[in-house]
């Protein structure tokens, strides 16, 4: 057979988007959304093309697996569906295989210049294909082919699982040698230095005694040759840093970044060099970290999201700028930094521009939404916030610890009077941990009233007190999203909206209003009652005269007249699922619908999805919610679902909300607030599960 001797003749996009499929499969639970999703993906795009011979090995992989798990679940039509695919794809079995995916990872392959996600695909395939592999194929050599990919890489995961394999069925000395060297560099990694060091030495110790004739010498050779010091700038930094000495290490990671070729790996580099400064104290004034700021940006760390953590790095910032504000210092720096925390979450994907055909199946927007998030933005200034926002209050809520009673709450207030932001860093105590608990997701239907006040004085207690007419814009944290944000806001506050980073709200498009709004809408009335007072609400609006309103039954015929006609709402009042991410699925009238589906369509400023977990905060870094879709697709104002919400409150909800805003004219995210105050009081805290997302 043809081996491959160049990964970057490969259709490098796919080999990516089957990257981010597999990670489907590697989230636990796997959800069966998770797996039709994958099926959907692979059916929809790559059986109507040409895929080159290492993307149809790939898929073909990650269909059998897909398979094995529809068998679990005892779907059995799935699973031959998956079989039936992957033999068309990849005939041979296994150890062909194996053969082609192992020659894409050889040490001839420059594996650091690829996309990390392109690497991934491949080891992720090679990892399942062993399991299931025949006896002529030796387990132990293939998995130290894929531990050095991973290592080589900085692919950390991947060389964890990887080394578990290994040590079962490591059947050489220079074979053993390497486990315990890949174990070393995971606890060093780890930040278990002692350990890493200790265990480095014994493994220095096993490979001398592994002989030329052993099938793991080269490797073993290779490995020795990276514990001791070498002329490698990253190798010069890696070793400043087991030391100690962060100056030394980052200059070397900073030598390291002018090496690299812009890629993620360089991204990584650039990550560590700042980390070092974090960590030696070295920056040590609001000029420094906007220093630090400014390098991060020029060498797009957001990029790095995919090789390594880099909300640890930014939340050391933030922290670093509070102790620098409790010296003295102004707050200025400290809300830069907790925006540019919510731009890494989410916020670069809004105002974007978007690449022409990019969506033209959900493993396309998929890849595409990737790329958004790994955009880093330039961060915004208090002052510019203030000039763009008149009249709000932008309250940013950070969580941040390291272990059970080591928690902190910071909370940064910037109030339309005056253009220096306040922010408070308050330790988490036993009875405010509670609250918070008390206060989240679901559970906060039940909240005790007393949890409400205690975290509402928490988060807002810089809020003007004489502001009667407060308009709030908060940008949560991913611990705190899901909050009942119009239950905990101050009662007198006329308006409430919650959004990624205020660089996202910035960057959205302001609506327009019509004289007679255009609005379109997808509903399950058949099993939801509030959707069908959502549709009776509407119908009532349009024969006042105060809209036109048309009805769709499908995914296909909403496109249709996104395509046909200009609209000024889009409302979607179905079920939807509890899966995270790409995972998640609306469960429209025609059949589930994944967000990626929504980034293909032309969509209006405001969409309104009344969906269960629409709107929910993402579990990984890297996906995104059905709200965060509609905004990256150009929706600026979003009304979505933080948990599962009672449909009928949720219709009675909106009913109203539609009448304040298309009737009487009220904008709509203080139609939201109004309606939700109008609300008895045993009501509210149950309908506090919809939120405002976007630019009020």
């Amino acid at each position: 057979m043809d081996l491959l001797t160049d990964l970057e003749d490969v259709d490098a996009i796919d080999v990516r988007a089957v990257s981010r499929l597999y990670q489907v499969l590697d989230r636990r639970p796997v959800y069966s959304e998770g797996l039709q999703h994958v099926v959907q993906a692979v059916e929809q795009h790559y059986t109507r093309t040409s895929p080159k011979p290492l993307t149809r090995r790939l898929l073909a992989s990650l269909l059998s697996e897909t398979g094995g798990h529809f068998e679990e679940m005892n779907w059995a039509q799935e699973a031959a569906q998956c079989r039936t695919i992957a033999a068309e794809l990849a005939p041979g079995g296994p150890d062909r295989s194996i053969l082609y995916l192992l020659s894409a990872i050889s040490h001839e392959q420059q594996l650091h210049t690829l996309t990390s996600l392109t690497v991934d695909a491949v080891l992720r395939a090679l990892l399942y294909e062993v399991g299931r592999s025949g006896r002529r194929i030796r387990r132990a050599g293939i998995l130290s082919a894929v531990a050095y990919a991973a290592h080589s890489t900085g692919n950390l995961a991947r060389l964890r699982t990887t080394v578990e394999a290994l040590a079962p069925v490591a059947d050489t000395p220079g074979c053993r040698a390497l486990v315990i060297f890949y174990r070393s560099r995971l606890l060093i990694a780890d930040g278990r230095i002692d350990e890493g060091l200790s265990v480095e030495q014994e493994f220095t110790r096993a490979a001398s005694r592994v002989g030329a004739g052993d099938r793991a010498h080269h490797q073993v050779v290779s490995a020795l040759a990276s514990v001791t010091p070498h002329d490698s700038a990253m190798a010069h930094g890696s070793e400043a840093t087991l030391r100690g000495d962060y100056a030394e290490a980052s200059k070397w990671y900073g030598r390291s970044v002018e090496e690299l070729p812009p890629s993620p790996l360089r991204s990584a580099m650039r990550l560590y060099a700042e980390a070092a400064r974090v960590q030696g104290g070295l920056l040590t004034s609001p000029a420094a970290l906007r220093a630090c700021l400014s390098r991060l940006c020029v060498d797009d760390v957001f990029a790095a999201r995919t090789v390594t953590t880099v909300e640890l790095l930014l939340t050391g910032l933030l922290m670093r700028a509070v102790d620098l504000h409790e010296e003295g210092h102004d707050a200025e720096i400290v809300a830069e930094l907790a925006d540019f925390l919510g731009e890494f979450r989410g916020g670069t994907a809004v105002g974007r521009p978007q690449d022409g055909g990019a969506y033209d199946t959900d493993a396309r927007a998929d890849m595409t939404l990737v790329d958004f998030l790994a955009r880093t933005a330039a961060p915004v200034t208090p002052a510019e916030i203030t000039q763009d926002l008149p009249g709000h209050h932008v309250v940013w809520v950070t969580l941040s610890g390291a272990g059970v009673g080591e928690h902190y709450l910071t909370v940064v207030t910037l109030r339309p009077s005056h253009p220096v932001p306040l922010a408070r860093r308050t330790h988490v105590s036993a009875a405010d941990g509670k609250a918070l608990a008390q206060c989240l997701d679901e559970d906060s239907e039940d909240a005790p009233a007393e949890a409400v006040r205690r975290i509402s004085s928490l988060f807002f207690a810089d809020v003007e007190p004489d502001a009667a007419d407060a308009r709030i814009l908060v940008i949560p944290d991913s611990v705190t999203w899901a909050m009942p944000w119009n239950e905990l806001a101050p009662h007198g506050a006329t308006d409430l909206t919650i959004s990624m980073s205020a660089g996202a709200v910035l960057r959205s498009r302001p609506t327009r209003s019509a004289a007679v709004p255009r609005v379109i809408g997808i509903f399950d009335e058949i099993k939801l009652k509030g959707s069908r007072l959502e549709a009776q609400a509407l119908e009532r609006l349009e024969a006042q005269g105060h809209i036109h309103f048309t009805r769709v039954h499908s995914l296909a015929e909403l496109r249709n007249a996104l395509e046909a006609a200009p609209y000024d709402i889009l409302t979607v009042s179905v079920h939807g699922t509890e899966s995270d991410g790409f995972e998640y699925r609306m469960l429209l009238p025609d059949g589930p619908s994944s967000p990626a589906a929504l980034l293909s369509l032309g969509l209006p400023q405001v969409v309104v999805l009344g969906c269960c977990w629409s709107a929910k905060s993402t579990e990984r870094a890297d996906t995104t919610a059905a709200a965060l879709s509609c905004m990256a697709a150009g929706a600026s104002q979003i009304v979505g679902g933080l948990w599962a919400i009672d449909d009928e409150l949720a219709g009675r909800l909106l009913a109203d909300t539609y009448d304040r805003h298309l009737r009487r004219g009220v904008p709509l995210s203080r139609a939201l607030r109004q309606a939700h105050l109008a609300l008895p009081q045993d009501l509210r805290p149950g309908a506090a599960g919809l939120a405002f997302i976007g630019r009020s």
